[in-house]
């Protein structure tokens, strides 16, 4: 008896060791998702500040995120045609895709592929008027920015309803972004819920706020991509690229 007891014990052993080690090596899949909070005492699900790995985010304002099912788009201001759109309108909307780096001023940066439809595609709809040289977005977690229609109209800057082949998710913006690859990522605003147009420009929410500009183009400097292990690279100022983007055709 004593015999099998030792051989029971030490199989009782073996099997609590072995359940200890396989809880420590799936601990973080099996067992919970880390969720990158910089602030623990936000709630989870709240969107804010992440240091998610692949793409980081960013919200100046933490929030739930946006049900759709109360979401419009409403363009207004100087136009001949005010409209509002539901979510559905916009698919509508002649779609384009693009791959392209978001570029923040906190020297990271990281690329994704965004789907969505050209601003010209609102201006054909509202008509804005001959002295509208501005717009304004405002967004559903107290965001906001501005920028000259001419900006709007350039080739890469995109209105986003999807990102990497998926519906925007609500830590990246949804359920509409704007993505300008030139500029910084404070200027890409999220969960875009009005457009305005005006004659005379109106300040961003961090050129109030913090010690960003209004006009926020990226200047020449050094990125740190996080598709390259943050690796130190020169960057000319503009819309970024590394050796390893694709670059647009």
């Amino acid at each position: 008896m004593k015999i099998l007891g030792q051989k029971l014990n030490r199989r009782f052993f073996l099997s609590l060791f072995s359940l200890s080690a396989l809880s420590t090596f799936f601990s973080k899949k099996a067992f919970g998702v880390s969720d990158y909070r910089r602030d623990k005492n936000i709630p989870k699900q709240y969107v804010q500040n992440r240091d998610r790995p692949g793409f980081f985010i960013r919200s100046a304002n933490p929030f739930m995120g946006v049900d759709v099912n109360g979401w419009s788009l409403s363009v207004r201001g100087m136009v001949k045609n005010p409209i509002t759109f539901e979510y559905e309108d916009l698919f509508g909307l002649k779609k384009t895709s693009q791959i392209s780096r978001l570029k923040c001023v906190e020297c990271w940066s990281a690329t994704a592929q965004w789907e969505g439809f050209r601003f010209q595609e609102v201006i054909d709809r509202v008509q804005p008027d001959i002295n509208a040289k501005y717009v304004y977005f405002q967004s559903a977690d107290s965001y906001y920015e501005s920028y000259t229609l001419k900006e709007l109209v350039r080739p890469r800057v995109l209105m986003v309803l999807r990102m990497n082949d998926k519906p925007l998710s609500k830590d990246h913006g949804f359920p509409l972004r704007l993505i300008a690859p030139f500029k910084y990522g404070y200027k890409n605003i999220k969960y875009i819920t009005s457009i305005e147009f005006a004659d005379s420009r109106k300040r961003n929410y961090w050129s109030n706020h913090g010690p960003y500009s209004v006009d926020g183009t990226i200047q020449p400097g050094t990125d740190h991509p996080l598709d390259f292990k943050k690796k130190p690279l020169s960057i000319n100022g503009g819309e970024v690229f590394h050796p390893f983007d694709k670059r647009p055709l």
